[in-house]
């Protein structure tokens, strides 16, 4: 059985592995694509999320023989991290990470929704073949998976279900566990290096984007560490990423109208 849970620990490793490098490419596709008016790129790359995220799963479920007591992080020998202790003040922790991340979606949703109003208003009078403001290229890039019609909404929404559901398993619950016993790892060591794996994951939105996504990893691992459970990283993940699915759609830029046409 070890032999078996070794072999498909490499499979999703392997898999995983595969889908991030493919990402980056399949992102810049995907804005061409919504740029030449395709009105179905986005629900493609939804689609294929949807089949990742359950296939990623499914392998995790089988590396670790569907025992969901291995979803536990009392086995990964935590309990001495620095890191740990440090942020660690039992239930105050708890608490208060809770509240600030809840704080922290709420706020950061009605920042996103004023930007969104502010960037349609640009949209209006500034024309296509303006220059992008050097400064908007240190920040995350996802704008085009953000979704604009009610179906894409709604699939969205469902992809981000499953994004908490599913990216929670993997990469807190199998990926810490397997990197603990099998790669060996422990402590603040375990907990920093889980996290900048979650991060690159979502490399195809930039450096920014990935060193923002490493850190919200490590305070899921922080959660799931101290209230020995998924649910709360996965309820927390579900709203992050839920968000999206209600901001106001996007407004082309406005095309720059010759003297004749003027």
């Amino acid at each position: 059985m070890h032999i078996i849970s070794l072999v498909l620990d490499f499979i999703l490793v392997g898999y995983i592995g595969w889908e991030v490098i493919q990402d980056v490419p399949r992102y810049r596709q995907l804005k061409q694509a919504i740029a030449n008016g395709d009105t179905h790129a986005r629900t493609r790359i939804y689609h294929r999320a949807l089949v990742f995220e359950w296939g990623s799963t499914l392998l995790a479920l089988m590396a670790l023989g569907f025992d969901w007591s291995k979803l536990n992080p009392k086995f990964l020998a935590l309990g001495d991290s620095e890191l740990v202790q440090h942020f660690s003040k039992g239930g105050d922790f708890n608490r208060g990470a809770i509240i600030g991340m809840l704080l922290a979606v709420t706020l950061g949703f009605v920042g996103m929704v004023v930007a969104r109003i502010r960037a349609n208003r640009r949209a209006a009078t500034t024309a296509l073949d303006a220059p992008t403001p050097r400064w908007r290229r240190f920040l995350p890039d996802f704008s085009a998976l953000i979704p604009v019609t009610i179906h894409e909404r709604l699939l969205f929404a469902a992809m981000a279900i499953s994004a908490g559901i599913c990216e929670e398993i993997v990469f807190r619950g199998w990926l810490l566990a397997m990197l603990h016993s099998t790669v060996g790892l422990d402590g603040t060591a375990l907990v920093l290096i889980a996290a900048a794996i979650f991060g690159l994951a979502h490399a195809y939105q930039g450096i920014t984007g990935t060193i923002l996504i490493a850190l919200l990893g490590a305070v899921f691992c922080l959660l799931y560490i101290e209230t020995g459970s998924l649910l709360i990283p996965i309820l927390l993940h579900i709203l992050v990423d839920l968000r999206f699915a209600l901001l106001p759609a996007p407004r082309p830029r406005a095309p720059q109208l010759t003297p004749a046409e003027s």
